[in-house]
């Protein structure tokens, strides 16, 4: 499939200010930038142990079928040979999480009605066979169709080439508001999906939780090491069936991932109740502390997991 091309800039250029009787003020652009790689990346057992994460700035994962987990993995300048695999198919919550990022999604195919999203919308989506193939590449020590990959170069190739320019301002990193006190949560336990239980070991020694599965650690090639998230965030949003089967044939599933709704923030050994708020849905989605206010979260890679409300999360 060929590569796709873009809606209009996420937010316009802000516009001059008005000639007054004291002269005119000149007008103030907001920068534009290219939109971020967003790579999807499959997450059953036989993708595992999976590449190029823990590079990532921001990771969205999310119930595909069959109690199989998706992700989809943003990288805002990406650069390196690293390789990021394995890559699989687009899903129709890729489709509403392009609208809050604006980048360019790279996989390796999706479902028609998917697809026709994509074309329908002018979303810029590049698989295996875009632009002669530069893209991506397969990995002879994995067995198909798990074993497709590329590396950061690559994406900031697909980048250069098809980005649309983005204008809003990512949030500026920090700490939570102290009040009220969190509480404690070094350990961190929940079910995303009926055979996808995760546990989080917060190591104090990286500030950063190691995310653990129901095999043991989730770990990245490139670094050899457990895939170490600085803050670890729980979207609570409702799923339903999308209508339509994958590719596989089974159900296809998409999420009410608009408005708002509860989230747990885990950070630093912490707990924090909070909001997601994606009321904008050409906006990336926002996490609001318990004052309202925009949660500023410490520099590093953010995991969102998107899980059904009222999942038990057990914390100490």
């Amino acid at each position: 499939m060929g590569p796709r091309f873009v809606l209009p800039v996420v937010a316009a250029v802000l516009l001059a200010a008005c000639a007054s009787s004291q002269g005119t003020v000149a007008p103030t652009p907001t920068p534009s930038r290219p939109g971020p790689a967003m790579v999807q990346i499959e997450n059953s057992i036989l993708a595992r142990p999976q590449a190029g994460l823990q590079q990532a700035d921001l990771v969205y994962e999310y119930l595909a079928e069959g109690g199989i987990t998706r992700m989809t993995v943003i990288y805002f300048k990406p650069s390196g040979p690293q390789r990021i695999e394995p890559v699989r198919s687009a899903r129709p919550v890729t489709i509403r999480l392009w609208h809050a990022y604006h980048g360019v999604i790279f996989f390796s195919g999706a479902n028609t009605k998917v697809l026709d999203m994509m074309a329908s919308q002018n979303i810029p989506a590049l698989s295996e066979g875009a632009d002669g193939g530069i893209y991506f590449s397969r990995d002879p020590s994995r067995r198909a169709p798990h074993n497709l990959y590329i590396d950061g170069e690559r994406l900031r190739l697909g980048l250069s080439k098809h980005a649309p320019q983005i204008t809003y301002q990512l949030e500026k990193s920090g700490v939570p508001a102290a009040s009220p006190a969190p509480a404690v949560a070094n350990r961190v336990v929940f079910d995303q999906t009926t055979s996808h239980r995760v546990t989080y070991t917060y190591a104090t020694s990286d500030g950063a939780y190691v995310y653990g599965t129901e095999t043991g650690p989730l770990i990245d090639v490139d670094t050899g090491q457990p895939i170490k998230p600085v803050n670890v965030v729980l979207i609570q949003v409702a799923h339903h069936d999308a209508g339509f089967t994958d590719v596989l044939g089974a159900p296809a599933v998409d999420f009410d991932l608009q408005g708002t709704g509860p989230a747990d923030v885990f950070t630093q050994g912490h707990r924090y109740s909070a909001e997601w708020d994606l009321r904008n849905p050409e906006l990336p989605l926002k996490i609001l502390g318990v004052d309202g206010k925009v949660m500023h979260l410490p520099a590093g890679l953010t995991w969102m997991h998107l899980v059904d409300p009222g999942t038990t999360i057990t914390a100490s």
